[in-house]
């Protein structure tokens, strides 16, 4: 009777001994498709709420979508309000080995798309607490630098620690994230500048059940130096049916 039983009780414990030989390059990639911003295959909207110091608010409404084409993640991040800014458009592909991001931007009022280039990745993203190296979801984090530091608990959550050294386009010197252990939603993200001085904080401030899947449904970026931060709330979700030429930029210059 003892051998079916430490047969039973082995099989009970795979599914922990496969998640505790998983590598960090897996549980990088994991939570990259389950934070805010890309949300693999699926199509969100979002609203964009920025605080500043004096406590004032501006909000702004996006529609975005991620999908993987050709082994890397495409994700499209459209603005729909407030009129001034309503379809400006950001194509961001992930970078192969070593390289950073590519990243584009439609600007409907020039019809025109221009690159965002290297040294401009550290800038605000349309006035929010997010820069473009945040449409990655890594912040420009070189993932062969990632190194996985001793577990820990964040917020009660059960995390696996990530630490690595983002790359020199990316406005951040060492990146921090907190990974849940069971749904891989990064709960906390900490950035430090250039400089190793704190510079942002990310936190998922709620999840969200998709079939069979978790996300972060609502986050916020708060930057640790000027004092502002911006909340990001996913408000409807589907799957996304947009197909491989929709993240091209030639369907961002059909506008």
């Amino acid at each position: 009777m003892r051998k079916p039983t430490f047969v039973l009780l082995c099989l009970a414990l795979l599914p922990a001994l496969a998640r505790a030989e998983e590598s960090t390059a897996d549980i990088l990639r994991k939570s990259r498709e389950r934070g805010a911003i890309n949300l693999l295959d699926l199509s969100a909207d979002m609203t964009l709420t920025t605080v500043d110091t004096s406590g004032a608010q501006k909000q702004q409404a996006v529609t975005s979508a991620a999908r993987k084409v050709e082994g890397r993640t495409r994700s499209l991040t459209r603005f729909l309000s407030p009129p001034a800014v309503a379809g400006v458009t950001v194509l961001t592909v992930e970078g192969g080995k070593g390289e950073g991001d590519d990243i584009s931007l439609y600007l409907p009022k020039l019809k025109r798309v221009r690159k965002v280039a290297k040294n401009q990745r550290g800038e605000s993203f349309m006035q929010t607490d997010f820069n473009y190296a945040d449409l990655g979801a890594t912040g420009g984090t070189n993932e062969a630098g990632t190194v996985r530091k001793p577990d820990a608990k964040v917020d009660g959550h059960d995390v696996y620690v990530l630490t690595g050294q983002a790359g020199p386009e990316s406005p951040y010197g060492e990146v921090t994230a907190y990974v849940d252990k069971q749904t891989y939603v990064p709960v906390k993200v900490e950035y430090t500048d250039k400089a190793g001085k704190p510079f942002k904080v990310y936190r998922t401030l709620e999840m969200r059940r998709f079939k069979e899947r978790v996300f972060s449904s609502k986050s916020v970026m708060e930057n640790l130096q000027t004092g502002s931060k911006t909340t990001l709330e996913v408000t409807r979700l589907e799957e996304s049916k947009l197909g491989d030429d929709a993240f091209t930029e030639r369907a961002l210059e059909r506008g």
